[in-house]
């Protein structure tokens, strides 16, 4: 299987069966995160634990991009303090605007064919606004505020 094929079908998997959507019994941050413009809503609720992102969930409507960037964020989140994520957070938006190869993404690195598709970036960026917002204490975030 060829690559893009193969990154594809990552995305088409975590589109259609996500991983972590649903809520959380009791989280100790959470975020509904918005794209406007196009319609895509989310939540997302977090776990902190000494720091770290002990446990993750997801749930909302929006497109398959938003809803497999979601899922992907969920599975490599876990584990990572807000610096490390961070620092993910700025790698993959590199890669979406096609400035990286995205070689520390992991999966999500799946998404880099978004470089060609500039309309589409704020779908994929909305769950990490929505992420970075609930870290930081915000009850709500928009990605109408970033640039495309």
């Amino acid at each position: 299987m060829d690559t893009p094929a193969l990154y594809r079908d990552i995305v088409l998997a975590h589109q259609r069966a996500p991983r972590r959507f649903g809520s959380l019994q009791q989280p100790s941050h959470r975020c509904d995160g918005v794209n406007a413009l196009c319609g895509d809503s989310l939540q997302i609720e977090i776990l902190l634990r000494d720091g770290r992102i002990a446990d993750y969930a997801f749930r909302g409507e929006c497109c398959a991009i938003a809803m497999a960037t979601a899922s992907l964020l969920g599975e490599r989140a876990i584990g990572l303090d807000a610096a490390a994520l961070a620092a993910l957070q700025q790698e993959f938006t590199a890669l979406v605007q096609g400035e990286s190869a995205g070689l520390a993404l992991g999966d999500l690195a799946a998404l880099g064919e978004l470089a060609r598709y500039p309309a589409r970036r704020k779908c994929a960026l909305l769950p990490w606004a929505t992420l970075a917002a609930a870290l930081a204490g915000h009850a709500h975030t928009t990605t109408e505020k970033d640039a495309a």
